[in-house]
């Protein structure tokens, strides 16, 4: 008889992942994997493992592997491992929704001009019972004019763009959620498109299946049981781990006929820390892990303090100081090698210092997906063109400069270098020219204002002008006229951007152009603490941006008073301090999703990114309330709980 250890005790639910990847019997399978129970180890050796007959058998016949994972990080690291085969198609969803659809321009045509008709149609319903005058009556004109446009428009289109990672403009721009809807449209109602998916794709695999948008989710399981034996749809996660709302909530209660293995160890963290996310989820769906027999202790600490009164800053340096303390661990009381998690980005910018280029970027709907995760375009000439060329000014390196600027500014390439500009000095000069421009707004003003930069570099020339900010550059700039030109040509095709009110959003959002206005006023040293925070080389980040990471110590700050979207999640509600309200009543008595389940989510989530030690900073009206829920439950013993007392000190409770 083999000795079970940690190493092995999963490798069950690994063979059953293996055993359902065959070509002649596939089985679809669910694989509920916890916090740190290595679930992409399993995905990626379930890809490697695969014997070279099936792999040869795919390539014979043109066939692929769908590979769907949450984060481009992780798409790219899977391709990695398995060397970049071309027959393992890893994507995120939205890229791989695009490459179901991309090209069947008539059937999109069909169905948004379906569904443009079916929208109108509401919102004339809902215009016909309302009341002139009022902002919803102005706004629901302005959205039937829009989409009406659109509608007379679609004739004109040849073909359909859309780009995954970004920003969507033109009339011929697809939206996210348009391309999620169209692959689950045609997935569950077009006989022609199941069969060429099952002809291209054996296997779907999808991580963090939890999270996968509930439209798309809904259409692949539909579509899996109407041809059951021809495909495997293999799901990996665990839904106590779904952070957003637009995940199947049931997931685990729509895969009965699935293979159903389930791995039992956490890797990641020390076993004080499992034990919590065990109590956590606990009175969710009774899930509990194993910790490694290699990693026993690990410490939590929860700190207590009154949400009015309270120092924050000084609290929460306690708060390392005390973890220092406790773990004998010094790292503690240095910053950088701390992960703090907040509830929400705007906290986290906050503290980082970037309010001022966060706040408006981060509100309209066509802006803040592009510039929350750091791929918006126009974001990026400050961060990918101007940062970089100013870093290596500032640091006397002449050769990293002039890779920037061969690498983004048209005065540098072959053509301005030889030229120049309409018999001017040549492009290599003009960029000499415009880098000491540059250059003196930092030695004048150390830290000038994006809009200063964004001038400077737009009177020289030195990187292209996105459209999106050339309204926002002074009217004698040259980058300014040239866009009052194309203005008057495509006139049209800005009435389709809707850079005046951006669709589905309330009027009390600053439109496009208002949020760049507002964004550029920011310091430029904002800009690099921005970037470091979307590429995760901050020390701050969110519930939502971590997810599959871990770290050595992890720092959550929950405070319901500095959370601007209280629905997202309410930690004194968790906790018992404030009840559900009437309208959160209503929807726990149906059975719907409470804020109490979204707030236990989020919290397992941060908790089990520890790996040696954890420390809660909580903020409430009632500290004594939570410090009773999370003793009388058994979360915490008494001596974890360090709570501030009513003179400022404090104390264990």
């Amino acid at each position: 008889m083999t000795d079970v250890t940690d190493a092995t005790r999963d490798a069950g639910a690994d063979a059953t992942i293996r055993a359902c990847l065959s070509l002649g019997q596939p089985r679809s399978f669910f694989l509920f994997a916890g916090a740190g129970s290595g679930k992409t180890r399993s995905l990626k050796e379930a890809l490697e493992g695969l014997d070279t007959q099936t792999l040869t058998t795919l390539r014979k016949h043109s066939r692929k592997i769908a590979v769907i994972t949450y984060t481009n990080a992780a798409a790219d690291e899977i391709t990695r491992r398995v060397k970049a085969d071309p027959v393992f198609q890893v994507q995120t969803i939205h890229s791989f929704a695009w490459s179901l659809i991309e090209g069947r321009t008539a059937d999109i045509r069909g169905w948004l001009e379906s569904n443009l008709r079916t929208e109108i149609a509401e919102i004339q319903a809902a215009h016909a019972k309302g009341r002139a005058g009022t902002d919803a009556h102005d706004k629901r004109e302005k959205k039937m004019a829009s989409k009406t446009k659109r509608l007379e428009r679609l004739a004109e289109i040849r073909a359909f763009t859309y780009a995954p990672e970004g920003d969507n403009f033109g009339r011929d721009a697809l939206q996210h959620t348009e391309v999620i809807a169209l692959a689950a449209h045609f997935l569950t109602e077009s006989e022609t498109f199941q069969n060429i998916v099952l002809a291209r794709y054996p296997f779907i695999l999808i991580d963090e299946s939890q999270d996968t948008m509930k439209p798309l989710m809904e259409a692949l399981l539909t579509f899996e049981a109407s041809h059951r034996g021809r495909i495997a749809l293999g799901l990996l996660g665990d839904t106590m781990q779904r952070i957003y709302t637009d995940g199947l909530r049931d997931l685990d209660q729509r895969v009965g006929d699935f293979s159903q293995p389930a791995k039992q160890m956490n890797h990641r963290s020390r076993k004080r820390i499992v034990d919590l996310a065990n109590s956590i989820r606990r009175d969710d769906d009774g899930r509990q892990q194993r910790a490694r027999e290699d990693k026993p202790g690990g410490t939590v600490r929860v700190f207590l303090a009154p949400s009015e009164g309270t120092d924050r800053g000084a609290f929460e340096a306690f708060a390392c100081a005390d973890m220092a303390r406790i773990t004998g661990d010094p790292a503690w009381q240095n910053a950088e090698a701390i992960k703090t998690l907040t509830i929400e980005r705007h906290m986290a910018a906050a503290r980082l210092g970037f309010s001022e280029l966060f706040e408006p970027l981060s509100k309209p709907d066509k802006l803040k997906d592009g510039f929350r995760d750091g791929t918006l375009p126009a974001m990026r000439l400050f961060t990918h063109r101007v940062l970089p060329l100013v870093t290596a000014q500032r640091n006397g390196d002449a050769f990293a400069a002039m890779a920037v600027l061969r690498d983004g500014s048209p005065l540098v390439d072959k053509r301005g270098i030889r030229t120049g500009r309409g018999g001017q000095a040549s492009g290599l000069d003009a960029a000499r020219a415009g880098v000491a421009a540059l250059m003196t707004l930092f030695k004048d003003e150390p830290d000038p204002s994006c809009a200063d930069v964004l001038a400077v570099v737009a009177e020289h020339r030195l990187f292209p002008i996105p459209d999106q900010l050339r309204p926002c550059l002074p009217d004698d700039n040259p980058a300014a006229q040239d866009m009052a030109d194309i203005l008057a040509e495509l006139d049209p095709l800005f009435d389709e951007l809707d850079l005046t009110t951006p669709e589905d959003t309330p009027p009390t959002e600053p439109t496009i152009i208002e949020a760049w206005t507002q964004a550029l006023d920011a310091p430029f040293s904002q800009v690099a603490r921005y970037l470091a925070y979307v590429e995760d080389r901050s020390p701050f980040g969110t519930h939502q941006g971590v997810k599959g990471l871990e770290f050595p110590r992890v720092m959550v700050i929950a405070d319901d008073v500095h959370t601007r979207f209280k629905g997202l999640a309410s930690y004194e509600t968790l906790f018992g301090v404030k009840p559900l309200g009437p309208t959160a009543q209503k929807k726990a008595d149906n059975g719907e999703e409470t804020t109490i389940e979204r707030t236990r989510r989020l919290l397992y989530v941060t908790c089990t990114r520890a790996e040696e030690s954890l420390a809660l900073v909580l903020y409430s009206e009632a500290p004594d309330t939570i410090r009773r829920f999370l003793i009388s439950n058994q979360w915490m013993a008494e001596d974890e709980v360090v709570i501030a007392a009513a003179d400022g000190t404090y104390q264990d409770a």
